[in-house]
């Protein structure tokens, strides 16, 4: 990967790019920390909190800093005048800097190997989701929750909501998309909102089931909206479509099926990789298209005061010709 970022900043004639995020990091070093890469096509200078002193990275030789004067001095030993970065805190006071998104627009496009970690993700959440099913009446929220981070933890496995401090979900009749759980036994009779992802070498699973054992015809009627506005909007992704476009779909879709945007819509997809929620941006004031190798979550939802919720989310990748959809866990209520 650090070749082919070097490849990209020749590309845009970047001498010098400083990668301080911790996604970034594992991006391009394989490990996950936060501190300083300065990337040349010759070196790769680091200055790393002295946190990090054993952490297997030392193949770089970073500078390990404890005060704020250690970093004003590993900073000016380097040289540099002039770095492109996109995040420029902690920046500023010691170098000319310029904004970047090369990082960013390279990891919307998953590689092969990201695309495997991805559908083993996917994989382990579907598992995941399959083995809680058949237990959720009579456990509490809590109960459910901790089930699912059993089964990771058994297997070897994060959770992938950690990653931007959250957990897995699991959220009957729900009205808000992530409160907490609540410490009350789910019924038969309940819409119980699943959402949880597995974490497969740094890549992120992220995917929504909703149950219901013993469901009304109202319940079924949501659930069928929720999957029907799914289907339509999977089937139309490909390369070069608007994003802005296919979420007006969405809300006409929403419309068609008799519910309001206003009062039911609550929540949006989102990219999923490193981070379980990461560009692309899946909004109506996107001004972006969807490109081949992005990975996005599709995920319509529909929140009626008085029943409940109904949310159905899968992984999605663009492909050149088709799209190709990376969790399998049935789609039934």
């Amino acid at each position: 990967m650090l070749e082919r970022l070097r490849e990209k900043m020749r590309e845009q004639e970047i001498e010098t790019l400083c990668i301080t995020d911790k996604f970034n990091f594992r991006y391009i070093f394989g490990v996950e920390i936060s501190g300083y890469a300065f990337v040349t096509q010759e070196n790769v200078e680091m200055v790393l909190p002295r946190f990090y002193r054993y952490e297997d990275i030392l193949e770089y030789s970073p500078v390990f800093a404890f005060s704020k004067k250690d970093y004003e001095q590993a900073f000016e030993k380097l040289g540099y005048r002039k770095v492109c970065a996109e995040d420029a805190s902690g920046l500023k006071d010691h170098f000319e800097v310029e904004e970047t998104s090369l990082l960013t627009e390279m990891r919307k496009s998953k590689t092969e190997q990201e695309l495997e970690n991805l559908r083993e993700a996917a994989k382990i959440t579907d598992e995941a989701i399959q083995d809680l099913r058949p237990e959720l009446v009579g456990m509490t929220e809590f109960e459910a929750v901790n089930s699912l981070q059993r089964f990771y933890s058994q297997r070897g496995f994060q959770e992938s909501f950690l990653t931007d401090g959250g957990q897995s979900l699991v959220q009957r009749n729900c009205l808000r998309p992530h409160r907490p759980p609540e410490d009350k036994v789910i019924q038969s009779d309940d819409l119980v909102i699943v959402d949880t992802g597995a974490r497969v070498n740094g890549y992120c699973g992220d995917i929504t089931r909703t149950f219901c054992r013993d469901p009304s015809e109202e319940q079924i009627e949501l659930f069928e909206a929720v999957r029907s506005i799914q289907e339509e909007l999977i089937e139309m992704i490909e390369p070069g479509l608007s994003i802005s476009e296919w979420k007006k779909k969405e809300f006409e879709l929403v419309e068609e099926k008799g519910y309001s945007v206003e009062e039911n819509v609550l929540y949006f997809g989102h990219g999923i990789g490193l981070d379980v929620h990461e560009p692309p941006t899946l909004s109506h004031e996107s001004d972006e298209k969807f490109r081949e190798g992005m990975v996005v979550t599709v995920e319509p939802g529909l929140h009626v005061e008085g029943l409940g919720g109904v949310r159905i989310e899968d992984m999605v990748c663009i492909g050149e010709k088709n799209t190709e959809v990376l969790s399998s866990s049935p789609r039934e209520l």
